[in-house]
């Protein structure tokens, strides 16, 4: 009986918090629902889908920004404020399986679809450093140390002959917009960007000290990740967001969309020219990921990256983890929003 009693105040409680989130609000309303969606650099995707109503022909409110790190994000994601967030694979699955991740515990996130394949991943000198030699004694400037786009940085830095912590300093810098600002400062003397900012830094001048691309033959950049029990309690919201997110996706991808995907990059900081050579980047080899699909052959570099570095503090089984039954990502959502997505079918 008393077990009962328990059971029926857990389900209780779990209802009240799923009434009370705001979507399940909003479906109640018949207004559409809120997903909030965060990304370092800008993705041009989710852009193009804003600007094209494709999450508005899916009858959904999307709330999209940019974030200045991924730990407080990642642990939004964790505790439902947000919905969804574009980050690289390595941290998705750092918060995933390592307690003694920047934020302290594991945190609750599943990948659900893939971004870039490193949208030009590269680590990038500030002026006065354009080796790995010009390093020694120097400060390397990461999202955060040992995650993420930092395992990069000491492959490429390990392959020239130096070693994290002996012979340079990794920094937590933030995201690639404030890494690549870094550079300008003088706040650190190289640091791993992609994306815009990699752009940014060829325009300024800036060395490229090595490239992601010339190490792996497949890396999987960026990635979408959203909290598991969210994903559970509102599978129809989250199918209809990566339908909206693949639409643009393929969108961007369409040559015949190209001077109005430049249009949406072009701001007061952005002038044409500059915003012709990012659409570039994004359509590149190693640009956006078709159809938000994951690369298996990616998948496992950074995983094996990670192994390296001895990245996992429990013991792992590669094989298991690229696996669907690793619990690192679920593609169901994935696989039924592409199902009516045109040439993602």
């Amino acid at each position: 009986m008393h077990v009962m009693r328990r059971l029926l105040a857990l389900m209780t409680a779990v209802a009240v918090l799923v009434s009370a989130s705001p979507v399940a609000a909003a479906a109640r309303s018949g207004t559409p629902p809120l997903v909030r969606v965060r990304s370092a650099s800008r993705s041009l995707p989710i852009l193009a889908a804003l600007a094209n109503g494709f999450f508005t022909d899916e009858h959904l409110n999307v709330d999209y920004a940019q974030f200045v790190s991924s730990r407080p994000t990642f642990i939004q994601i964790d505790q439902q404020e947000i919905e969804f967030i574009v980050s690289s694979m390595d941290n998705a699955i750092n918060y995933q399986l390592n307690p003694g991740n920047p934020a302290g515990r594991i945190l609750d996130n599943v990948i659900v679809g893939a971004h870039d394949q490193g949208l030009g991943l590269a680590l990038t000198g500030a002026a006065g450093h354009p080796d790995a030699s010009s390093l020694r004694g120097k400060r390397v400037g990461v999202d955060v140390p040992h995650s993420g786009f930092g395992l990069p940085a000491e492959k490429i830095l390990l392959e020239k002959g130096l070693t994290a912590g002996a012979d340079y300093t990794l920094v937590a810098a933030g995201s690639t917009p404030a890494r690549f600002q870094g550079l300008l400062d003088g706040s650190w003397e190289a640091a791993i960007i992609n994306a815009e900012g990699v752009v940014r830094a060829r325009e300024a001048g800036l060395p490229v000290i090595g490239r992601v691309s010339d190490l792996f033959d497949a890396y999987q950049g960026g990635v979408l990740a959203a909290n598991r029990e969210w994903l559970a309690a509102h599978p129809a919201t989250a199918i209809k967001f990566i339908r909206g997110y693949v639409r643009g996706v393929s969108w961007v991808l369409d040559p015949r969309h190209r001077d109005a995907a430049i249009a949406l990059l072009i701001d007061a900081e952005t002038p044409p020219a500059l915003a012709a050579k990012i659409y570039d980047l994004n359509v590149a080899t190693d640009g956006l990921a078709r159809c938000g699909a994951l690369s298996p052959a990616g998948f496992r570099a950074v995983l094996e990256l990670r192994d390296e570095f001895h990245g996992f503090e429990i013991p792992q089984d590669i094989d298991h983890l690229t696996s669907p039954e690793g619990g690192l990502y679920d593609l169901s959502y994935h696989h039924r929003a592409v199902r009516g997505c045109g040439p993602c079918r």
